[in-house]
């Protein structure tokens, strides 16, 4: 990988982290999607302590 490419990537994931981070549903919808946080808003069984 490139610099070039490097700085793309770099884009599109500041990019993304915006998208997720600008709401508190967009933040609990990649939790969810991500398998860390349930439905209800738990931590699922691999992240609760």
């Amino acid at each position: 990988m490139n610099k070039e490419e490097q700085k793309e990537l770099l884009k599109a994931f500041k990019k993304y982290a915006d998208k997720i981070t600008a709401s508190k549903k967009e933040s609990e919808k990649f939790l969810i999607r991500t398998g860390i946080h349930t439905e209800k808003g738990k931590l699922t069984k691999q992240y609760a302590s």
